[in-house]
């Protein structure tokens, strides 16, 4: 064999075997059960402390993820780094209880505004004061739209808003839909399933804690943090309110020019929110579902 070709087969197989090196690294996560009893998750070997090193050591497992050549490529096209990891992420909030019965967290809204919320699984969407909406620079005006909601008072008119980030512990969730409410005592508002069903969540009442578990199945495909069933609903969900809106506006011969701009505004802030989930799907390399 001449001596150049054989310099380039070597070099070839080198570079074959650090490919298939840099891909078997990649769909490795290690976890482990540290003494109070937390699991840890991580994609680096190193950052294991040395006393969970040994895997003959009860707690440390080792998940091996078959990415797909489809997956791959389109995570190397866009150069996205792997999300897989995000989903296996499991929050546990401190919960403040109430005389009432009631749970409250602490929240950071848009990464500046700090605020006690009460929890509240029957309500569809956030609520915040007026106060603290000032606080975020979001005046209660008549450009805002809103809709007809119903509350523990009963049907109301209120304003609606979109949240760029709200965080509650570790636990943070981008674009959140929310409502202008009435001010509450003691508190800015209410945490309800607008922010809660991005997660699985239960109520460790002995422990004072809420804990967030992830949507997605361990190994499942995820494109920033959500499994496909996560993006598929929320864009159902925004295009059922866009449409159904507009044939509101379209079949209610009634409707003043007062009440169909109202209508319109709710049309387009939820025609906004589409964009911002097709902007972000787009960045995350999600596939058409």
């Amino acid at each position: 064999m001449p001596k150049a070709f054989s310099t380039f087969h070597n070099l070839l197989l080198t570079l074959l075997i650090l490919t298939f090196s840099v891909n078997v690294s990649d769909a490795i996560i290690f976890s482990w059960k540290d003494e109070s009893g937390i699991t840890h998750f991580t994609d680096n070997s190193e950052k294991i402390p040395t006393k969970y090193r040994d895997r003959k050591i009860e707690g440390l497992r080792i998940i091996k993820e078959a990415i797909s050549k489809e997956s791959s490529i389109s995570n190397s096209k866009m150069n996205l780094p792997e999300t897989r990891l995000n989903h296996l992420q499991e929050y546990k909030v401190p919960l403040i209880s109430t005389n009432s019965g009631n749970f409250i967290v602490d929240a950071t809204l848009n990464g500046k505004v700090k605020v006690k919320l009460m929890l509240d699984t029957g309500a569809s969407l956030m609520s915040l004061s007026p106060e603290v909406c000032r606080k975020l620079g979001i005046k209660e005006t008549s450009n805002l739209p809103a809709i007809q909601m119903q509350t523990a008072n009963g049907i109301s008119q209120n304003k609606l808003i979109a949240l760029d980030k709200v965080k509650i512990g570790d636990a943070e969730v981008d674009l959140v839909e929310a409502s202008i409410g009435k001010k509450m005592l003691g508190i800015g508002g209410l945490l309800g399933m607008s922010f809660l069903s991005n997660f699985r969540m239960e109520i460790n009442n002995t422990e004072s804690e809420l804990i967030l578990k992830p949507l997605a199945k361990p190994g499942e495909q995820v494109w920033g943090g959500k499994p496909a069933f996560w993006w598929k609903s929320k864009f159902k969900y925004y295009n059922s309110q866009i449409n159904g809106y507009k044939l509101k506006a379209m079949h209610t011969k009634t409707l003043s020019n007062q009440e169909s701009e109202a209508v319109t505004k709710v049309v387009r802030f939820y025609e906004g929110l589409h964009k911002k989930l097709t902007r972000r799907a787009s960045f995350f390399g999600l596939p058409k579902i």
